[in-house]
C-alpha cells in the first residue's frame, strides 16, 4: 500500500552539539502509467491519491475528454504503475515537453498554443484571496507533518471545495482535476490556489480547467504572465503578508 511519508532520522547539529532525531519525511517515488497496454509517462510523485493523479494528468493533457471514456483503472502498489483502460482506441502522443516542475514534470501539450479565452463574471477581493490562502495553509496536513511538499486547492470563493499535496506543484492540479472528475465538480468560475511558482505548465492546466483566477503566494513566470494575459486569466502571486501582486486580469480585482 502506497503511503505518502515514512520516518527517517537524522542528525541535527547546533552551537552547542549534535543529537540524534526522528522526523516524517514526505516520499518520492516513480510511477509508470499505461494507457490500453503502452507506457505513456513516468511520475515521480507523492504516492496518495493516484487515481486523482492519473486522470486528471489525462483529461488536462487531452488524451481522455471525460470520465465516461475510462473504462478501467487499477493502481498496482507493488509494482508502482497504474493500468488504464480507455473503452476506445487512442493514438498516444510521443513528443514529450519537460517542463520546469519540481521532479521534472512531464507535459505533451504545446504550452504557448492559443487556446480560447477563459470567459468569466468572477471578481475577487484582495482580503478574500488572503483568506483563503490562509486556509490553505491550515488545511495543508502533508506540508505541516513533513515540509517538502506543494499544496494546492480549488475554491468556490468562500470554502475550499478540493485540496491536493505532491512533491511536484503540477501534480497537485492533476490531483484536483481527477477529483473533480470522480466526484462531479465543476471547475468553471473557481479559484486556483497553490504554493508553488506559477509556471507555464500551471497556466496551461488553469486554462484547460477554465480557471479564471490562478493565485500563489510566489512567483509567476514572464512566460506565465504572457500566457495569462492571452487567455483572460486573473493573475495573482505573493498572496502573503495582507498584500497581493496582480500580474493579469486586473479587471477581475475589486477593492472592498
Amino acid at each position: 500500500m502506497f503511503i505518502a511519508s515514512r520516518s527517517l532520522s537524522y542528525s541535527r547539529y547546533t552551537a552547542t552539539g549534535m543529537t540524534i532525531m526522528e522526523k516524517e519525511v514526505v516520499r518520492e517515488v516513480p510511477v509508470t502509467v499505461y494507457v490500453n497496454g503502452r507506457e505513456l509517462v513516468t511520475f515521480l510523485c507523492t504516492p496518495h491519491n493516484l487515481r486523482y493523479l492519473v486522470l486528471g494528468f489525462l483529461y488536462l493533457e487531452g488524451i481522455i475528454g471525460g470520465l465516461d471514456e475510462v473504462a478501467l483503472l487499477r493502481v498496482c502498489d507493488e509494482e508502482e504503475m497504474v493500468d488504464v483502460r480507455l473503452a476506445h482506441d487512442v493514438e498516444l502522443p510521443t513528443r514529450r515537453v519537460l517542463t520546469s516542475g519540481c521532479g521534472g514534470g512531464t507535459t505533451f501539450a504545446d504550452l504557448t498554443a492559443q487556446t480560447s479565452k477563459v470567459d468569466s463574471a468572477l471578481k475577487v477581493t484582495p482580503s478574500q484571496v488572503l483568506g483563503l490562502m490562509h486556509r490553505l495553509y491550515r488545511e495543508a496536513e502533508l506540508y505541516r507533518t513533513t515540509g517538502g511538499v506543494h499544496t494546492s486547492a480549488l475554491s468556490d470563493g468562500q470554502q475550499l471545495l478540493v485540496v491536493a499535496s505532491d512533491v511536484g506543484r503540477h501534480n497537485t492540479l492533476d490531483k484536483i482535476q481527477g477529483q473533480c472528475l470522480l466526484e462531479g465538480i465543476d471547475t468553471r468560475d473557481r479559484i486556483l490556489l497553490t504554493t508553488g511558482r506559477l509556471s507555464a505548465e500551471m497556466l496551461s492546466k488553469a486554462a484547460r480547467m477554465r480557471v479564471p483566477v490562478l493565485v500563489s503566494r510566489t512567483s509567476p513566470t514572464d512566460l506565465a504572465v504572457e500566457m495569462a494575459k492571452a487567455w483572460g486569466i486573473t493573475l495573482i502571486g505573493y498572496a502573503r503578508s495582507e498584500q497581493i501582486h496582480v500580474y493579469s486580469g486586473e479587471e477581475r480585482v475589486k477593492l472592498g
